[in-house]
């Protein structure tokens, strides 16, 4: 087939670099609100993204504004690929069952649909848009899962917080260290599609109501027994005691320990590095400035609500 040595070595060289090149999925759900958010959390991920790989970044909508799906698409190039993926129908389908409260809106839902509407991957990384990464993802993408359903973190709210450790405990008969927070997941969907997730998901939906985590309740309780648990690094909630000398490889800026509302959050600083490279950066700003005091005692009575709901 080939005229010289020098032309089989290329060919070998050619075949080495598709063989090695990997793709890494990636999942975000997002609405208008967390747009801005989710801004900040491609530019990082882009920033710590290897070479070697292919990141293809799947993002979850219903409804989202023209000036945000074309300010996230200008965000792709290279091996970073983005894409919109409309989950209307699907929603629409669970859309009666589904339970909400204060903040949460159905796109916390959307995770449950991953496996069924991206049969072509057997594995994934879910990402919440409130995060800033730090390190590669694929080295958390390449975890070996086994026949885990998914690789996930313990939630620092539920092992350090007595009642929602109660709550874990009691309600969902899920040891504290064991409960994982599913902002951050790496996902089996192979495994997923076979057990029918969303089936079972359809079927708790029916016969029980959580209330305080709401999905993040649904999903301990269905993948119990078959979840690998990641070192905390890989979700690390800027609680006011964490240690600001080790920077987390993925921060989490979930509850009300989020920088574009507050000031003095831990690792704040590392949002506004990214924020900063987005066209956001100024509005985000302002959000900030303009946050009012009523707002910040909203947030904590919808903090002192949940954990009375959590005690009840």
């Amino acid at each position: 087939i080939f005229q010289s040595s020098r032309e089989a070595a290329e060919w070998r060289n050619i075949m080495k670099n598709i063989k090695s090149e990997k793709i890494i999925p990636i999942f975000f759900a997002v609405d208008n609100n967390y747009a801005p958010y989710l801004a900040a959390a491609i530019s990082s991920l882009k920033d710590c993204a290897s070479e070697e790989n292919t990141y293809e970044i799947n993002i979850l909508v219903e409804k989202l504004a023209d000036e945000h799906r074309q300010n996230i698409l200008a965000m792709a190039g290279g091996n970073i690929h983005i894409t919109f993926c409309d989950v209307t129908k699907k929603v629409e389908n669970f859309c009666s069952a589904l339970h909400l409260r204060d903040y949460y809106t159905r796109t916390t839902y959307y995770r449950f649909f991953i496996p069924e509407l991206f049969p072509q991957y057997k594995k994934g990384l879910y990402l919440d848009c409130d995060i800033i990464v730090t390190r590669d993802v694929a080295d958390m993408y390449n975890t070996q899962m086994g026949s885990n359903l998914l690789c996930a973190v313990s939630d620092e709210i539920i092992t350090d917080i007595e009642v929602f450790s109660q709550y874990s405990e009691v309600v969902l008969s899920i040891p504290r260290d064991k409960y994982f927070n599913a902002g951050i997941l790496v996902m089996n969907l192979h495994e997923m599609r076979k057990m029918r997730i969303e089936k079972v998901f359809a079927e708790h939906l029916g016969k029980r109501v959580y209330s305080v985590a709401q999905d993040q309740d649904y999903l301990n309780v269905i993948c119990y027994g078959r979840v690998k648990m990641l070192d905390k690094l890989w979700n690390k909630t800027p609680m006011p005691y964490s240690d600001k000398n080790i920077i987390p490889y993925i921060a989490h800026f979930k509850i009300n320990f989020k920088p574009w509302r507050y000031d003095g959050i831990v690792y704040g600083d590392l949002f506004w590095k990214y924020a900063e490279k987005t066209p956001y950066y100024a509005a985000l700003q302002k959000e900030k400035a303009q946050y009012t005091d009523a707002e910040r005692a909203r947030d904590a009575e919808q903090y002192h609500s949940l954990e009375k709901l959590a005690e009840k």
